[in-house]
């Protein structure tokens, strides 16, 4: 006795099918993408709220220090200072002079949408696509 799919079961079948291929090509076109971004131009901004502004390629090999003015009270009362060090496809702030030294302490960033941020100096380092997709601060 042969049974007979009904609508329905064709339709969930189909539905299965299309999401598996949708996955199948999110998958392949994120595991592409996971390789050096610099040879997609990812560009690596450095600012302060107090004006200071940075882009390099990610692909650069560069290390600067930014000078931030001080809060005026507490331990970050006097002027900042931070080491940012681009090198080998990967960002880090290598010195701080901050109290809590959490932009030190993070990872290296790689990858584009990713940042370290020093509150106390009002400092973001950001992997971007574009310079224009970088944060802006006010």
């Amino acid at each position: 006795m042969k049974t007979r799919l009904k609508t329905g079961d064709i339709l969930l079948f189909a539905g299965l099918l299309l999401a598996a291929v949708a996955g199948g090509i999110w998958w392949l076109a994120n595991s592409v993408n996971e390789g050096d971004f610099s040879a997609n131009g990812a560009v690596v901004v450095t600012q302060t709220k107090d004006g200071f502004y940075r882009a390099d390629p990610l692909d650069a090999d560069a290390s600067y220090t930014v000078e931030t003015p001080g809060t005026g009270s507490g331990d970050d009362a006097q002027r900042g200072s931070n080491t940012v060090r681009i090198s080998g496809g990967t960002v880090e702030v290598e010195r701080s002079n901050c109290g809590n030294q959490v932009c030190v302490e993070h990872d290296p960033i790689e990858h584009i949408g990713e940042q370290i941020v020093c509150l106390p100096h009002g400092l973001v380092v950001e992997i971007v696509e574009r310079e224009s997709d970088a944060t802006e601060l006010h």
